[in-house]
């Protein structure tokens, strides 16, 4: 299958690799392969698509590694997760769960009723405020300028 992709359709295909990418990653689980999503390939868009000899319009939107898992990762905790109460909104969303993600969070992080907006500075920091997030969202802004681009 072939898609052409331009800007105005951009969340459509990132959606669709998304949607890829999930059938591939339980894919792998049944057939006991672990796998790993990448969305950092968004990053350094020249670079990545010089190394891949990308041509116009293909983008490398997503990268799933796949293998098999080694005892170690097998026998690892998995990490706490949310009650799925607090997650599923039915019929319509629930602006009263909203109002509980100061408690899910400090639930889940194992500091019941501690104030948490040191850790979520932190979080937001090394996550939203960093200079990877400044590189992904200038690569994402190149790809798009790409489009515009007469050959």
């Amino acid at each position: 299958i072939a898609v052409v992709a331009d800007a105005t359709k951009l969340d459509v295909w990132v959606e669709d690799c998304s949607i890829v990418m999930a059938n591939m990653h339980l894919m792998a689980d049944s057939l006991g392969l672990g796998s790993c999503y990448i969305g950092d390939i968004i990053e350094h868009f020249e670079y990545h698509r010089e190394l891949l000899n990308l041509p116009p319009y293909v983008v490398p939107a997503a990268m799933l590694c796949i293998g098999y898992p080694t005892e170690q990762q097998l026998s690892r905790p998995k990490p706490p997760r949310h009650a799925v109460s607090d997650l599923v909104h039915e019929n319509g969303y629930s602006l009263e769960k909203s109002h509980e993600m100061s408690r899910m969070l400090s639930q889940q992080q194992g500091k019941e009723g501690e104030d948490l907006t040191d850790w979520l500075n932190r979080f937001c920091n090394r996550k939203w405020n960093s200079e990877f997030s400044r590189e992904m969202s200038r690569s994402c802004t190149e790809m798009v300028k790409d489009w515009g681009r007469e050959e």
